[in-house]
């Protein structure tokens, strides 16, 4: 059997542990730096003491998303992803594009999957999920309705 390549990984079993959270209120930025989504976290640890050494976390985050084309570019933006700890979750890029709006204010639901992989190591350390979005310069964006699910695949 072959090795996956560093950009995939197969799970031949059920999730270690599964986390959830979700809110219905609203919640808009103006932001153009990465914030906290308040209250999309999941509390994680690694190492001594923790459930595992080593583990692979596959975010999942769907919600009724919100932007505006404040700007007049006619191309509205935010941008949202999942971090763990301080690291962003794969697939990583410059545009984390979730979605945009040609004028006023357009809402529509989008989901998407991040996943990370951290090798075993014996420092404990915390590797928090958390939900970070932020709006194109002069834009607006917003999330209402969102559910954050964090599967946790022991190494």
């Amino acid at each position: 059997m072959s090795t996956p390549p560093p950009n995939s990984f197969r799970i031949t079993s059920a999730p270690n542990i599964t986390y959830a959270k979700w809110e219905t209120e609203r919640f808009e930025t103006d932001s153009t730096s990465w914030i906290d989504l308040p209250g999309a976290s999941v509390d994680l640890s690694l190492g001594q003491g923790a459930p595992s050494y080593g583990a692979i976390f596959l975010a999942t985050f769907s919600a009724e998303a919100l932007s505006s084309d404040q700007n007049g570019d006619g191309q509205g933006l935010m941008n949202a992803t999942v971090f763990f700890g301080s690291e962003q979750s794969e697939p990583l890029s410059n545009n984390h594009r979730y979605i945009t709006a040609r004028g006023n204010p357009e809402w529509s639901s989008h989901t998407f999957l991040r996943v990370v992989r951290f090798e075993p190591e014996f420092t404990n350390r915390s590797v928090n999920a958390q939900v970070k979005l932020k709006a194109s310069s002069g834009d607006k964006g917003g999330v209402q309705n969102w559910v954050l699910k964090v599967e946790r695949y022991n190494l």
